[in-house]
């Protein structure tokens, strides 16, 4: 019993010593590949588009050149981008990958919570619900088909189960810290706050989806370790 405490506590040391490393570690230059996006690049790294696009002072829907340098934030650092409203690194020179005024555009828009009438609507038990028009619309598809061909209802499993906002995202992430609350990614790293994500309300459900969810464009993409939460990568 004693070697197995100190095993656990060792493992404990160890894995506090990795994290600590992690979230001091600098912004990491990465050079643009053919056919990578700011989105692709923001998701092989865990991060949203916006916390990508912001740290960069780009647009999030900025043309990438194969040879650019795009600059991958740490957790830390996109979310302190976020907050601010200034890019982390100096914007690329030129008005198609950012310059001056995109750079004012990327802190003032990207980072402000998607207005409600550019959402689209979702039912749950908690009332109206909302996603990104293209995930709304993918999500009643997908709803529609699980409840005529396996009589199961698909509902998010709470009132900020689909989209969240900055504010609420950072609530959530302070409550897991605390011990409180369930995991959540710090704010400016959740695909909820894109609109894009579900947390389901219970297993039979995240079933179906996985039987069903490619044919809509929902997946399990960004939380690989949490059986409730699935992202809508798109059709």
């Amino acid at each position: 019993m004693l070697r197995r405490v100190i095993g656990r506590s060792l493992a404990c040391s160890i894995g506090g010593v990795l994290l600590a490393s992690s979230s001091a570690a600098a912004a990491a230059p990465h050079t643009v590949q053919p056919g990578e996006t700011l989105w692709s690049i923001a998701f092989a790294n865990n991060l949203t588009t916006r916390t990508v696009a912001v740290y960069n002072g780009v647009p999030q829907d900025a043309q990438l050149a194969v040879g650019q340098t795009v600059y991958v934030p740490t957790v830390d650092e996109g979310a302190a981008a976020l907050a601010s409203g200034e890019p982390g690194v100096d914007p690329p020179a030129g008005s198609g990958a950012g310059g001056a005024d995109s750079a004012d555009s990327a802190g003032t828009t990207d980072t402000a919570d998607v207005p409600e009438a550019e959402l689209g609507d979702i039912p749950s038990p908690y009332g109206v619900l909302h996603l990104i028009p293209a995930a709304a619309d993918a999500w009643n598809e997908m709803r529609a088909a699980a409840l005529r061909t396996y009589g199961i209802d698909l509902y998010p499993g709470g009132p900020l189960s689909a989209y969240r906002t900055y504010a609420q995202q950072d609530e959530l992430y302070a409550a897991f810290l605390e011990g409180r609350g369930a995991p959540a990614n710090p704010p400016g790293t959740s695909s909820h706050e894109e609109g894009t994500a579900v947390d389901l309300a219970s297993r039979p459900m995240r079933r179906v989806v996985d039987q069903i969810g490619g044919a809509y464009g929902w997946s399990k993409v960004h939380a690989p370790g949490e059986w409730w939460h699935v992202d809508y990568v798109g059709g």
